[in-house]
């Protein structure tokens, strides 16, 4: 159980809110994903959280408003959603101070791996991110960003380490593929390809049970952006959509393991996404959030500017606008779990 001590010298509000949070997400937990053991089961997770980090320096270049730092709440409900898992893998971590932050609140048991940055425009200065339960999970002592043989390589450098838990021993390759022009997929679906080809070989050679996982930016199992796992044989049993607008199956968990290595999953594994929004900075709660989101220097006016998405030149109420400044506060993914056994 995550360290909640320190809520208790928040404002008062401000910690009967967080508190009567936390709660709805133990209380969702309980009721939507299987409880963690010491031995028989792995509870993994891929999870886009999103821009973590440099809080005080997000906005946005189109002048339709900046979103403003997290609240010190915000940090909480991500730690009890983490500790719903024994292995994590992250996306978009641009700043350690704010992961180690969220690291400090899951406790000591807990401990993190992660890659270093591409500094390029296309980069995004995103740190890849392994964070897991020590007293489930062992690292096993390799760890790597991949480097293929083609002469383009990815925009986000893919992270690779091994790991054991109980007698499975696993490898975990974690991904933030490149969005890029929406009209032309084609460079998206190149890195994926190139992944999936990539660990696929690297697979016949050692023999290794693989698990690629992490925000491949797949629009759905029948578009071309998903044909790279079928083409390089890999098992991808779970089909969810994990963007909190429900429309895009951005995120996905690809298995090659070796046969009866698993009881059960991955062909049949128990899954889900974890809607937190069922529980956190839920729709009816925005007027309690319009003046906590002011306590933050957040620019008001920017609740009422005309918007371009989701439709253009539409302005949004308050409450509209808050559906996506929440965004920001935890993420617009959901994470992806599956349970092995």
């Amino acid at each position: 159980m995550p360290f909640y001590w320190p809520i208790r010298d928040f404002e008062k509000k401000d910690k009967e809110r967080t508190i009567a949070g936390i709660s709805a997400l133990c209380r969702y937990r309980q009721k939507n994903i299987p409880d963690r053991t010491l031995k028989s089961t792995l509870l993994l997770a891929t999870w886009n959280l999103r821009d973590l980090g440099n809080e005080d320096k997000r906005g946005r270049s189109d002048g339709q408003g900046h979103p403003g730092p997290r609240l010190e709440e915000s940090y909480y409900y991500i730690a009890e959603i983490i500790s719903s898992f024994d292995i994590v893998a992250i996306q978009e971590v641009n700043s350690l101070e704010s992961l180690e932050k969220i690291m400090d609140i899951l406790g000591p048991s807990w401990d993190y791996l992660v890659s270093d940055i591409n500094p390029s425009k296309g980069g995004n200065f995103e740190h890849m991110t392994f964070v897991f339960d020590k007293r489930k999970v062992r690292f096993n002592h390799m760890t790597g960003q991949i480097v293929t043989e083609k002469k383009k390589q990815f925009m986000r450098s893919p992270y690779y380490a091994a790991f054991q838990s109980g007698w499975f021993k696993f490898s975990l390759c974690t991904v933030h593929i490149l969005y890029g022009d929406y009209k032309d997929l084609k460079p998206r679906i190149a890195e994926i390809d190139d992944i999936a080809e990539f660990l696929s070989e690297r697979v016949k050679r050692t023999g290794e049970n693989m698990i690629l996982l992490g925000d491949f930016n797949i629009i759905d199992r029948n578009d071309a952006t998903f044909k790279p796992f079928n083409d390089h044989g890999w098992t991808v049993p779970m089909s969810y959509k994990t963007n909190v607008r429900q429309n895009k199956e951005y995120d996905q968990i690809a298995f090659k393991t070796k046969p009866k290595e698993l009881k059960r999953g991955p062909s049949k594994p128990n899954a889900g996404a974890y809607d937190f929004f069922k529980s956190v900075f839920k729709t009816k709660d925005w007027e309690a959030y319009y003046e906590a989101a002011k306590a933050t220097g957040r620019r008001m006016d920017s609740w009422d500017v005309t918007e371009r998405w989701p439709q253009k030149d539409r302005v949004l109420t308050r409450k509209e606008y808050f559906e996506q400044w929440r965004t920001w506060q935890i993420s617009d993914h959901m994470p992806l779990w599956l349970e092995l056994e």
